[in-house]
């Protein structure tokens, strides 16, 4: 039953995620006149899956359901199809900036989805904001402090014999220690207590690691209207912007090990574990994907819409379209590198 949830959430987040994409990359292409020959969630390799044509575009759900495409006409693209005769609504005959636009769209749309998300998350739910105190609102069960006893409730008083009266002054005095044993002092029911913890480690986006022994604050939950929760929905569609940024920076730098990242086996647990919680969780998650899946579709990566706008960048320099063969082995390329990496992430997933 726990293998079906997870798949069917997972499928549920991917199905949307996918939808809005192509549908920017749809909208983009319809406004700058050009022909869109098919609009696919999934893939239908081998021809399988349904579709219907509506006048000029081919719609169609195809039965491999992760990913899905746009399919222009005069584009090599995932599909692999080199025909083209330099039509005026084709692909090839779009000035630099219409083709940037056409590849980007994509990705804008995720950005606006997620935006939209983090915005009414907080405009129904509220808004959690934590207390500057070193009170415990939360135990994470079976990290350093729930196997030292600690409770929610309990006042941190100091961390090795260093005074703390702050949340932010006790964050700084955990994340300082990964890996090591503090001498933490707390007040419990107006008596004071000692113990020692070894404080666990934990990878941040930029490759460092960090203090942590699995406690959260105290939060007051504050209701704020309409324009305060689009000021809120903004910041936390920059914050994830730039988590995600210094993730797939660090990766690419060595910092970040590829054993961090999560491929769609991983993302369909956590898509599992956060239906179990409720619908707030898997719109949260779908938010937070939706960044993910435009960062990641940025990149000037062959198969990607960053490469594309990259190629459409290096012919609108050269002043001349890159051979329809060199394309086809850049884009062959690209997917065998994108199928590698898939496998890599299913094989640490087992084994760890």
């Amino acid at each position: 039953m726990t293998v079906l949830i997870n798949i069917l959430s997972f499928l549920f987040i991917i199905t949307i995620l996918v939808v809005i994409h192509e549908l920017g990359h749809f909208l983009a292409a319809r406004s700058i006149g050009l022909r869109v020959e098919k609009f696919y969630v999934g893939f239908n390799l081998f021809g399988l899956g349904l579709k219907k044509k509506i006048n000029e575009t081919e719609f169609g759900i195809g039965l491999f359901p992760i990913g899905g495409y746009v399919k222009v006409a005069g584009m090599v693209d995932e599909s692999l199809d080199d025909q083209y005769n330099g039509e005026p609504d084709e692909y090839v005959s779009k000035s630099m900036l219409q083709k940037i636009w056409f590849t980007s769209g994509g990705v804008i749309f995720n950005f606006i989805l997620a935006f939209i998300l983090f915005s009414g998350l907080t405009f129904f739910n509220g808004r959690a904001v934590p207390l500057d105190t070193t009170v415990i609102g939360a135990i994470i069960e079976n990290e350093p402090a729930d196997k030292a006893g600690l409770l929610s409730g309990d006042k941190i008083i100091s961390i090795d014999n260093v005074d703390v009266s702050t949340w932010g002054e006790m964050r700084v005095e955990i994340n300082d220690k990964p890996r090591q044993n503090i001498k933490l002092e707390y007040e419990r029911n107006n008596q004071l207590f000692d113990t020692s913890i070894l404080v666990s480690s934990m990878l941040i986006p930029n490759g460092d690691s960090i203090g942590v022994i699995g406690i959260g604050a105290e939060f007051f939950k504050s209701d704020p209207g309409f324009l305060k929760s689009i000021y809120y929905g903004f910041n936390d569609l920059l914050a994830w912007l730039s988590i995600m940024s210094q993730s797939i920076y660090s990766f690419f730098t060595g910092q970040l090990d590829i054993k961090n990242f999560g491929g769609p086996i991983l993302i369909g647990k956590i898509a599992g574990d956060a239906a179990n919680i409720g619908i707030g969780a898997i719109i949260g998650l779908m938010a937070i994907l939706s960044v993910n899946l435009g960062i990641i579709n940025i990149l000037p990566f062959p198969g990607l819409d960053g490469g594309h706008a990259l190629i459409a960048i290096i012919e609108g320099i050269i002043g001349r379209r890159i051979p329809f063969k060199t394309l086809m082995i850049i884009q062959q390329i690209g997917v065998l590198l994108l199928a590698i990496f898939f496998f890599i992430n299913v094989v640490l997933f087992i084994e760890n």
